[in-house]
């Protein structure tokens, strides 16, 4: 199997679907509205959201560690 193959670049619906699920976990884990924003479009690994959460961060941390 050939591996150096590129990656097929994203569609809108993935990219959307993608999106909103960054942003429903942001919410979950207690961030406001505009900080999931901002999180949905960083770049941020949503694996390092959900250590701090499952370690029960502090919203005011978790925010600051995510952003």
């Amino acid at each position: 199997m050939d591996t150096d193959l590129p990656t097929a670049p994203r569609t809108c619906e993935e990219q959307t679907a993608v999106y909103l699920r960054r942003y429903k976990e942001a919410r979950a884990a207690g961030l406001s509205i505009v900080e999931a924003r901002m999180f949905a479009e960083s770049d941020t690994d949503i694996g390092e959201l959900r250590r701090l959460v499952r370690k029960d961060c502090p919203r005011e941390l978790l925010a600051r560690l995510v952003l």
